[in-house]
């Protein structure tokens, strides 16, 4: 679901356990409406919500107001990208079904053989 301001207001949709936010609003009544509509009748949830260092301050002044603080991560490295993409890669490996393996053989053992990588006995 995308939804604007108005789905934070009034509307209670079941289920939802992640809100994303593209930018802090620009008061603390607003953040809190619109991360409200996750973690509803006792589940939890998520809010996730992206700022530059221009808005940095309406954190900052959602943090104050509202009492509460923020985890705060960083952009993620090309290396977290790159170790993240091969973990997807050995999960989609995983899910290969065994019976279909051997038509992979050949082709595997190319890629061993074109990276230098020894063949596993």
């Amino acid at each position: 679901m995308v939804a604007t301001d108005v789905a934070s207001r009034g509307l209670d949709i079941p289920d939802v356990d992640l809100v994303i936010q593209l930018e802090p609003p620009k008061d603390v009544e607003s953040y809190i409406h619109r991360a409200g509509r996750t973690a509803r009748a006792g589940k939890s949830g998520k809010c996730i919500t992206f700022y530059s260092k221009k808005n940095q301050y309406m954190i900052q002044m959602i943090e104050n107001k509202a009492g509460i603080i923020f985890k705060k991560i960083g952009t993620p490295q090309p290396e977290e990208i790159i170790r993240a993409s091969a973990d997807g890669v050995i999960e989609v490996l995983d899910l290969v079904n065994e019976d279909v393996l051997p038509y992979f053989e050949d082709a595997a053992e190319a890629l061993i053989e074109s990276k230098g990588a020894q063949k596993a006995v």
